[in-house]
């Protein structure tokens, strides 16, 4: 259990829609904020503009992806240290060093809709009822948007890829949900980071500067083709006087899937294809500190609350059969993602540079932030601000792949063959496609835990989430829709080999 000096206590809300009121509750923002959230004194009220909270989702990023997370890190564990892959991620180390990083987040769902879903709802798959992407959200779930918008913020989204398009129902809340982008490889509908960060700093621009912000931007970067990053990090972050054939476009990653699966892959190419990934994830970093840099000269960032994460994780060489991709298993290199807390001046929350080592699933970023501003509460995950106070009260994570044979029963909940896990704080169990089970200690690289008795009651735990889960929702997704689910690789799944 992780323990910090203070117990967390609610904070009330920056404003009642009426914008020129946001000055006034800064002044209480900074008294219950840091003295009473934070266990310090508080801080004068600010003279700036008002509040920001910024939520920034870094689409397929494992943990393993961050510099911050080397200890929790999975990369490469069979080559030699010096071989193994480093991350390049200043401004993401920042934010982790200045607030709270959770070093064992784990999502719900290996895609997007559902993840971002749970993200935003505070409630897993089961509770929001989005099995997998091109399966609009319900309006009847609640969303933290909604709370923020009924605050008094200013709501604005970016989004970089057509799986967060308006019509998937996730723009509910939002004053501004900008998801107008470029057709791109393969018919797939996104637009790079850097630009992402234009539109939103342009979108800030338009809000009076005595209104809070409540932003999100979401950086798609990193999901395959593994070819968008400049070709300055793409240079810098290759395997040193690599010759092979790995390239990380579109049709070279389907190469490197047959040639995995066939077991032709050297270890050359391996380390270059990681590389490639990594220069994607390093290109959303320097597009993050492109946004804080603004924020920072808008002086958005006075009083603020980021709150950074990975939305799931991605797959590479590690599992020969299901190679370069996502969705099809919930091992911990596949819902494993970074999650980190960083506040300033009224929002200044979290305390600066703790690692929270307990188990938390990404569906407790809602009722957290909700909490921080003393929004009305949201979804049934807990206030991870007890991870810094009186500790968190354990609780099982449950996730469960979108992907698998397509055959299964229409009348019951759509995930329920496939492929999945549950985590504890100590061990993590999950199955895998052909019915392969493992019992795993929480920790990367460790072997198979032989303890019949844990595996059980986790066993036990996942069937109790099952019995639970709703009917069917799928769905035909529209025609535009469907044409870039296509070329996202999420559509008409081929049956999976057993491991």
């Amino acid at each position: 259990m992780a323990s910090f000096d203070a117990a967390p206590a609610p904070l009330a809300p920056l404003a009642q829609r009426r914008p020129g009121r946001a000055l006034a509750r800064i002044g209480l923002l900074s008294g219950l904020g840091c003295a009473v959230a934070c266990g310090g004194p508080p801080d004068a009220p600010s003279a700036g503009p008002a509040p920001l909270v910024l939520l920034v989702s870094w689409d397929t990023t494992r943990a393993d992806a961050l510099g911050a997370w080397a200890e929790e890190a999975h990369w490469g564990l069979d080559l030699a240290p010096e071989l193994r892959p480093a991350p390049r991620t200043p401004h993401a180390d920042g934010l982790a060093a200045r607030g709270a990083r959770f070093a064992w987040a784990l999502a719900h769902a290996p895609t997007t809709l559902s993840s971002h879903t749970s993200l935003l709802s505070g409630l897993d798959p089961h509770q929001h009822g989005v099995p997998r992407n091109g399966v609009p959200v319900d309006a009847s779930v609640p969303l933290l948007p909604e709370r923020a918008q009924a605050a008094g913020f200013r709501t604005l989204a970016v989004v970089g890829a057509s799986v967060l398009a308006k019509d998937q129902g996730l723009s509910r809340g939002f004053d501004v949900y900008d998801d107008v982008m470029e057709q791109r490889v393969r018919k797939r509908f996104e637009r790079p980071a850097a630009q992402v960060v234009d539109r939103l700093l342009a979108a800030v621009d338009e809000v009076p500067v005595d209104q809070p912000i409540f932003a999100f931007a979401h950086f798609f970067d990193a999901h395959s083709p593994y070819d968008t990053a400049p070709p300055r990090l793409r240079a810098e972050l290759s395997v040193p006087g690599y010759a092979g054939l790995v390239t990380g476009s579109s049709k070279n990653v389907d190469w490197l899937v047959i040639q995995a699966r066939q077991g032709r892959l050297s270890e050359a190419d391996r380390r270059q294809a990681r590389a490639l990934y990594l220069a994607e994830v390093a290109s959303m970093d320097e597009a993050l500190g492109q946004l804080l840099a603004g924020l920072e000269q808008r002086g958005r960032l006075r009083d603020s609350l980021v709150v950074l994460f990975g939305d799931h994780g991605e797959t590479l060489e590690e599992r020969p059969q299901q190679p370069y991709g996502h969705g099809v298993n919930v091992q911990l290199v596949d819902v494993h993602v970074p999650l980190i807390f960083a506040g300033r001046g009224a929002l200044a929350c979290p305390p600066v540079g703790q690692t929270v080592r307990d188990t938390v699933s990404l569906s407790e970023l809602a009722p957290t932030v909700a909490a921080c501003l003393g929004w009305p509460s949201l979804g049934a995950g807990r206030d991870l601000r007890a991870a810094w106070g009186s500790g968190l009260e354990p609780r099982h994570h449950f996730a469960e792949a979108t992907k698998g044979p397509p055959a299964r029963d229409p009348a019951v909940w759509d995930n329920l063959g496939f492929a999945r896990a549950v985590g504890s704080e100590r061990h993590f169990f999950a199955s895998a496609p052909g019915g392969a089970s493992v019992l795993a200690a929480r920790a990367p690289g460790q072997p198979p835990v032989e303890d019949a008795e844990a595996a059980a009651a986790l066993v036990r735990a996942l069937a109790t989430w099952d019995a639970a889960a709703p009917p069917s929702r799928s769905a035909q997704p529209a025609a535009h829709t469907l044409e870039a689910l296509k070329a996202l690789g999420y559509v008409d799944p081929e049956p999976v080999p057993p491991e």
